[in-house]
């Protein structure tokens, strides 16, 4: 059954609902829509109604091509990208019975299937099937039920299709068939789900974006970074572009309505003067339409001229611009417009540097910079004196039952500062919109919520018109290309193409490069599922390491630092244990065991001694001999196969073999959290068995923390409620 988007989980139940009783229907989907598929009967099939709002109005028919195209924006009333449900080859009309087939199978998956599918799997299915049905009409075949395993077997030995058949999408449309062959008025001769295993082929690898050589990057965040230092200081000046873009033909249409309403515009052959361009086919359109319009008019006052012009939208002659629009230079900072295009080019320029040193500085998709939070899109976090900023991104909303939350990327001082650059410049946009929830809006036509399309260009148009000919590559750039992907031809003199999901690339390349985060917490940053996809992104970054690391540069400079505030973790650790201080953690509290059972003092002798020298530890840490990293504040592991770097679980570092725990400042932080989330969910009903032992779990481990440290606190109070839902360790059935 069709599952919606996060944001319109609530929703769902009377959307299902809406399809039980609806006019003469008790219950149109299990009464009338099941038995119309089993049947197979393609006429009464096609007069039926494909579904139903939640206020009873039908979908359309089933037999109605052009139905089925306008069904996103009921399912996805807020996406970013176009899918279009069509059941033609290109315009071409599709056999019936395979048509209908494949109808049949999209209002399957729609409304009768156990299982859920989203409306973008509903449309992927639907578009790899028509290649397959395609092909089957191209063997002289009618029916889904001709496509056998011996059949697909043979197209896949043959170039008979344009099917690639190295790409998973293919078998999950495909493996469709199989998993709702029991609801389908059709046989489906697949026995099993198929797999690129079973013709013997591989998945292709993803295709990979191309990192940005070194010296492109460095100047597009040098440039960024002084654009975004700019604008910070004069924020509260930017809403003035933005209003300017906005009211530019209001304030125009408002005199030259009021030139329209006077005599003033017949001329002495009783012709009206209309001033309006027609130097292009679109303005020319504007100008006839709104003309016919106000000549229809039989008593044409300001009020409704003023209407009709907002609603043709003429071009005003640049010629005569300054007739109804005098003062049209506007100034802000050091900066200048005069007249609406100059004003959108400058927009448009601004936008574009402040995204760019967005993206590189957070490595997020220009999807989910397009989901920004329009209200808290960045908030800060102080941990031992260190502001961490964070954005967030709506892409998932809370639910009750659950604790998903919105997206989180750290970023820098500067990313923090272009967001709220960002901000200033669209605020003002979204004030004409009050009922849109988009962050971005547009600076053309009614400056209604911008296309996510529309960020990629922005941000390719600024850095292609900042670096200019710089883009050009070079011999160097070639070879940090080259490195990056080894497979991709470039040349020297050729320019650099750029795409904003590059950033992306390069964020992830260079940080892995520069060893300035490992996999897990560029993992986190991500979001990404699987820490396969990660390493995807920063493929080839250990060659570069070792290119970099042959170097005596910044690199080798931050390496050797590195190592030096390595060997003092250790050395400070140390230090506490050898003056008998309190050190918690597994690796700490063992040390501490072994300390009272031996006979000797473990710092005394010459050998052990050397554990109170610096050297001692830089020499350890250089021969690889021993490791550490911080898992949070006051928290260090020893671990190399440590995953716990960005999600950190304190119940796993209370007693790890690996772990040293100095201070509890992040775990009386993480008790205090947990806490108020706890009594958040009793207050508003959302506390459920998971969210009540995670609220637990963390509040007990941050209290064993504090007391193997022998810090004085108070316990938290666990209320009934939380202590009714969990398990008690030892009960049995």
């Amino acid at each position: 059954m069709i599952k919606l988007p996060k944001n319109n989980l609530d929703q769902q139940d009377a959307l299902i609902n809406a399809q039980d009783n609806v006019g003469s229907y008790t219950n149109y989907l299990n009464d009338i829509l099941k038995p119309a598929i089993d049947s197979g009967e393609w006429d009464e099939f096609e007069a039926l109604d494909i579904g139903f709002s939640v206020t009873g109005e039908s979908l359309g028919k089933i037999g109605d091509d052009d139905a089925w195209k306008k069904l996103q924006p009921f399912f996805e009333p807020n996406t970013t990208q176009t899918s279009t449900i069509d059941f033609s080859f290109d315009g071409k009309v599709m056999e019936r019975n395979l048509k209908n087939q494949l109808k049949a199978l999209a209002l399957t998956m729609m409304w009768c299937s156990p299982k859920d599918y989203s409306f973008d799997s509903i449309y992927i299915t639907v578009t790899m099937l028509k290649k397959l049905a395609l092909a089957l009409l191209n063997e002289g075949y009618n029916s889904f039920e001709f496509l056998s395993f011996d059949q697909l077997e043979s197209w896949v030995l043959s170039d008979f299709t344009d099917i690639d058949f190295e790409r998973n999408r293919i078998y999950a449309a495909l493996n469709k068939l199989f998993t709702e062959v029991k609801r389908l008025p059709f046989n489906v001769c697949l026995t099993k789900k198929l797999t690129p295993s079973s013709f013997g082929l591989t998945l292709k690898d993803a295709a990979q974006y191309t990192v940005i050589p070194q010296r492109l990057y460095y100047l597009g965040l040098q440039e960024s970074e002084a654009l975004v230092n700019e604008l910070y200081p004069i924020r509260d000046e930017l809403g003035k572009l933005s209003e300017y873009i906005a009211s530019y033909y209001d304030k125009t249409y408002q005199k030259y309505a009021k030139y329209l309403a006077s005599d003033a515009v017949i001329l002495k052959n009783d012709k009206l003067n209309w001033y309006l361009s027609k130097a292009n086919k679109m303005d020319k359109e504007k100008a006839i339409d709104f003309q016919s319009a106000f000549l229809a008019l039989k008593y044409p006052s300001q009020t409704t001229i003023f209407e009709l012009l907002h609603k043709y939208k003429p071009v005003i002659s640049t010629h005569y611009i300054d007739k109804f629009y005098p003062d049209r230079t506007l100034r802000f900072g050091n900066r200048m417009v005069t007249g609406l295009g100059e004003g959108q080019s400058l927009f448009k320029q601004l936008n574009g540097g402040c995204l760019w040193a967005l993206m590189s500085r957070t490595g997020m998709r220009s999807d989910e910079i397009f989901h920004l939070h329009t209200a808290k899109g960045c908030t800060k976090e102080t941990i031992s004196n260190q502001t961490i900023h964070i954005i967030h991104a709506d892409l998932s909303k809370t639910t009750k039952g659950s604790q998903s939350k919105q997206d989180e990327f750290v970023t820098t001082e500067i990313g923090k500062k272009a967001y709220e650059v960002l901000q200033a410049l669209h605020e003002p946009l979204r004030r004409y919109h009050p009922e849109s929830q988009a962050f971005f809006h547009k600076v053309r036509g009614d400056c209604g919520a911008s296309h996510k399309s529309s960020i990629g260009k922005h941000i390719t148009h600024w850095f292609e018109s900042t670096l200019g000919e710089i883009l050009s590559l070079t011999n160097d750039d070639v070879i940090d290309l080259k490195v990056s992907d080894p497979n991709l031809s470039f040349n020297v003199g050729e320019d650099y193409e750029f795409s904003g999901h590059q950033l992306r690339r390069s964020f992830a390349y260079y940080l892995i490069g520069f060893e300035l985060c490992a996999f897990p917490q560029l993992k986190q940053q991500f979001s990404h599922v699987s820490m396969a996809m990660t390493r995807h992104y920063a493929k080839n970054a250990s060659k570069f390491q070792k290119i970099r690391k042959q170097k005596q540069s910044l690199a080798h400079a931050i390496d050797e630092e590195r190592v030096d505030q390595k060997a003092l973790v250790y050395l400070n650790i140390y230090k506490k244990l050898a003056n008998k201080e309190r050190v918690a953690g597994g690796k700490g509290k063992e040390f501490a065991k072994n300390m009272m059972k031996t006979e000797r003092n473990l710092f005394k002798d010459k050998v052990d001694n050397d554990r109170l020298s610096l050297n001692y530890w830089k020499k350890q840490i250089r021969d690889q001999k021993r490791h550490i990293h911080a898992v949070a504040p006051g928290i260090y592991c020893t671990s190399t196969g440590c995953s716990l770097r960005t999600q950190v679980n304190l119940l796993e570092c209370v007693d790890c073999k690996n772990d040293y725990i100095v201070d509890a400042v992040f775990a009386e932080a993480k008790r205090k959290e947990a806490e108020i989330h706890m009594l958040w969910d009793i207050e508003h009903d959302e506390l459920t068995p998971q969210t009540g032992s995670e609220v637990y779990i963390k509040i007990r481990a941050a209290e064993r923390i504090m007391k193997d440290l022998d810090i004085s606190y108070e316990p938290v109070v666990i209320p009934q409620e939380v202590q009714d839902l969990l398990i008690n360790y030892g009960v049995t059935a």
